[in-house]
């Protein structure tokens, strides 16, 4: 694989990941009814929602490991995410307080502390190794520390009423905790140091053995009558906390994405709007302190809220794409670069 194909099937990945966050936060604000006829619709947010985070923090491994930051660099990287996660904040009240620590934090938090988790994916010669270790090792944290975690209640990980209770959402309890999502970006960082023959073996092994350990538990659920998944409450697969049952199913998701797009390159075509999707995730929130609770006061069908949901997000493939083609510069990711320490 060449470096420019390389880098468009990176790009149309980003692509992908800030189009699925697009959808499910459009799904979480207007709430169309998922059910009947629109069923699914509904399964196909519910899944992209599922995938968007993961794939968003992988990126960010893959792209970490390609080259060496300086501390500088680091923090400056990591001050303009929580800068943009507090406007994306101010844009959601209905979602957020204004220091919630989001999936933006969580990536700033990973760049401060890369040469940390994954200074063993860098200098190993079984990279593989290492990191089924520390995949196995989260998974088994989070099944046997359930409460570290803290609840399952979207209102308790929004919640900033101390100093105290934002590092603990930093670490542990909130939307995007570092343990585990960071388990997310150590992929990430252990395909960008594959060559193309073991990166696909990777894949397939990930595929395989979290698609049968999925499917049993699936079945399980079944079996005992439990919800199979949630974003909160009780069923076997949470994402708010990410219990274990959710990474497994989450990474299996991630890697089956990335092996197929890497190979069928399908998805090229997004790869424009991979280029600018920091600017596009943080200005696709704006319209929302606005207008989100336009379903509610004009009475809207499911259906209409549906299409509006859906035609929300085609309008950013269109607008992210015609920026990163015509107005690169006027860019969250360019201003950033253009100011960055060297």
């Amino acid at each position: 694989m060449t470096a420019s194909s390389r880098s468009t099937h990176i790009d149309a990945l980003r692509g992908l990941a800030v189009l699925l966050m697009v959808l499910v936060h459009a799904a979480a604000t207007w709430e169309p009814t998922l059910s009947g006829n629109l069923l699914v619709f509904g399964l196909i947010v519910s899944a992209g929602g599922g995938l968007a985070a993961p794939l968003f923090v992988a990126l960010l491994g893959w792209g970490l490991a390609q080259r060496d930051l300086t501390m500088q660099q680091r923090w400056w990287r990591a001050g303009c995410l929580f800068g943009c996660q507090g406007i994306v904040n101010v844009s959601s009240p209905h979602l957020f307080e204004l220091f919630t620590p989001g999936v933006l934090s969580l990536l700033g938090v990973l760049i401060l502390t890369e040469p940390w988790w994954g200074r063993g994916l860098r200098t190993s010669n079984k990279p593989t190794v290492v990191f089924s270790w520390l995949f196995g090792l989260t998974v088994l944290f989070c099944f046997v520390f359930t409460s570290w975690q803290g609840p399952s209640s979207w209102t308790y990980r929004v919640d900033t009423a101390s100093v105290l209770t934002w590092f603990e959402h930093v670490v542990f309890t909130g939307l995007y905790p570092i343990v585990p999502w960071f388990v997310f970006a150590s992929f990430g960082a252990t395909v960008a140091v594959l060559s193309t023959p073991q990166r696909h073996a990777f894949f397939r092994t990930v595929s395989v053995i979290g698609l049968t350990v999925s499917l049993a538990i699936l079945v399980h659920s079944q079996r005992t009558n439990q919800v199979w998944a949630l974003p909160t409450g009780n069923a076997a697969l949470t994402f708010f906390p990410a219990n274990a049952p959710f990474l497994i199913a989450a990474m299996t998701g991630v890697a089956m994405l990335w092996w197929c797009l890497e190979r069928f390159r399908f998805a090229d075509r997004l790869s424009s709007l991979g280029r600018v999707s920091l600017t596009v995730y943080v200005l696709h929130f704006v319209p929302f302190a606005l207008f989100h609770q336009a379903e509610t006061l004009h009475g809207w069908s499911p259906a209409l809220t549906a299409g509006v949901v859906l035609g929300y997000t085609v309008g950013w493939i269109v607008l992210g794409t015609l920026l990163a083609q015509r107005a690169p510069w006027f860019t969250i990711e360019s201003w950033m670069k253009r100011r960055e320490p060297s």
